[in-house]
């Protein structure tokens, strides 16, 4: 069973974004869909390969800059070229320290493929993150949502919420919620947004 930390109630989700879905249900519907030739593949046919694991996203992909550990900050557009797992998290969040170790295990598996993990932590100082981060390494690129500006952009309602970019920069597939990292669905679309070409490197 799918563990699932839950931060907000539907009503707190403001006006950046419309409530999305919990498991295999809709995601938020924004103003502007994924940049055009986006999609090699039906996301929704995809997405239900893996048993409600990830829902495809119907949304604008919101860019953002913000800053790591170590002061210097960090733009999504850098990461064209790439396929992002972007996920959002906080130290006090029991389903999202449970998911960091095999979270970072597929990071490193596809690492070389061309792959990376962007861990964004929710609405807590360097002061609280850094000493976690030390004691449980999270393998791959933290950053800080000091005032969860960009979680509400993305607007989902819990976490840990998980999303997969691929390398135009496109939001295309999510899920709110613990994810099971050996999933063989997760795993496939993984492979299938590796294999797609788009953007340029990073």
């Amino acid at each position: 069973m799918q563990r699932r930390h839950f931060l907000h109630t539907m009503g707190a989700i403001g006006a950046a974004g419309a409530v999305g879905a919990i498991g295999g249900m809709s995601a938020p519907t924004m103003a502007a869909g994924p940049s055009k030739g986006a999609a090699q593949v039906d996301d929704s046919v995809l997405a239900g390969t893996s048993g409600g694991t990830l829902s495809a996203w119907r949304g604008a992909t919101p860019a953002f800059s913000l800053p790591a550990l170590d002061g210097t900050t960090h733009a999504s557009s850098a990461w064209r070229g790439r396929v992002v797992i972007l996920n959002f998290w906080a130290t006090w969040c029991a389903p999202c320290r449970e998911e960091i170790p095999a979270m970072g295990a597929v990071a490193r598996q596809y690492r070389e493929r061309g792959l990376m993990l962007v861990a964004v932590n929710y609405k807590e100082p360097p002061a609280t993150v850094k000493p976690f981060v030390d004691k449980v390494p999270i393998d791959g690129t933290v950053l800080l949502d000091i005032d969860g500006a960009v979680y509400k952009r993305f607007g989902p309602i819990g976490l840990p919420a998980t999303y997969l970019i691929d390398r135009a920069g496109n939001a295309r597939f999510w899920r709110m919620g613990e994810l099971e990292w050996s999933d063989v669905g997760l795993h496939g679309h993984i492979e299938t947004l590796l294999a797609q070409k788009g953007g340029t490197s990073a």
